[in-house]
This record gives C-alpha cells, structure tokens and sequence, in this order.
C-alpha cells in the first residue's frame, strides 16, 4: 500500500496537555462543557465561509500524543465494569494503526480563523486534518445499532449518570 501524508489545516487551542486530563470528555460526548477553540491556518481561512451557519461539525483531527497501538481494546471507560474487549475497529479507543479521530462538536462562534468548539476531546496543539458539517440527512441514518454492550454510554450521558465530573 502506499503511504498517505496529510498536511493539517490548523492546530487546537485547549488548556488540556495529556490525553489522560479529558477522559471526561469521552464518557459526557456533546454533554461535556468544554470549550476548545480551533486555530485554521490563514491560507485556509476563506474556507470557513458559511459554516457558521451550522449548530454541529465533525472534527477529523491527529492523536499526536498517542504513542501506542492495540488491536484488542476495553471499549468504556474503567468506571464502567464488565465490559467484552472487542477489536479497535469495534471501538472508539484512541489507540488505532492511524492515530485519527473523529468527533462530533457543538458549534458556539467563528470568530475570523477561530472556531469555539463545544465537546472536542482534544489536547493542545492537536493538528487538525479536516472539518465538516454535520448535516442530518447525510447523517443520521433513521434505523441504526448500537452494539448491546455500548449501552453504557446511552444510560450515562442520556440519564447524567456518569461517574466523571
């Protein structure tokens, strides 16, 4: 296979420098109140044109801090017991062959090349790849499922049971 490089569009700015410090944000998903802002590289700032017309994005951005790989992974958080280990494609670990991730944001502003993010569990200086809108019909499937096992994360954020600040 050929190798893929990308080139990030911008950086996060965050108050977090350990992956370890935003686990919260993790469990809590749009419910957590952290607020990020993501800094787009001036060359790519007129790209930002209209997305301020949008409540929610996907954040495509590069664990620069995760330093290790697992195939197998414990899918929740260790608050939460008795949980399969599962492959890391049947997860949403940090700790994948391409350290990526993907996260669903609350949009709160842009203000010039700065956008203030709500939910982004990223640490400082995260090189951001890609931002998209997130759009309803494109989606949000109407007849999805969750594997049984996930349902942890329903009953904590939805029911605010979640052990985590």
């Amino acid at each position: 296979m050929n190798e893929i490089i990308f080139k990030p569009i911008g950086l996060v700015s965050s108050k977090f420098e350990n992956p370890n410090d935003i686990v919260f944000a993790c469990e809590k998903g749009l419910k957590t109140e952290l607020i990020s802002k993501i800094i787009i590289d001036d060359k790519f700032s007129e790209g930002l044109k209209g997305l301020d017309e949008f409540s929610h994005l996907f954040v495509i951005y590069h664990l620069s801090k995760v330093k290790k790989t697992e195939l197998v992974t414990y899918p929740g958080p260790s608050s939460i017991k008795n949980l399969p280990k599962v492959g890391i494609f049947a997860s949403r670990s940090q700790y994948r062959p391409n350290p990526i991730a993907l996260r669903l944001v609350k949009l709160v502003k842009i203000e010039g090349n700065e956008i203030y993010v709500q939910g982004l569990d990223a640490v400082n200086n995260s090189p951001i790849l890609d931002i998209k809108p997130y759009v309803k019909g494109f989606d949000r499937p109407e007849d999805f499922k969750d594997a049984e096992w996930y349902k942890w994360l329903n009953k904590n954020v939805n029911n605010n049971l979640s052990p985590l600040p």
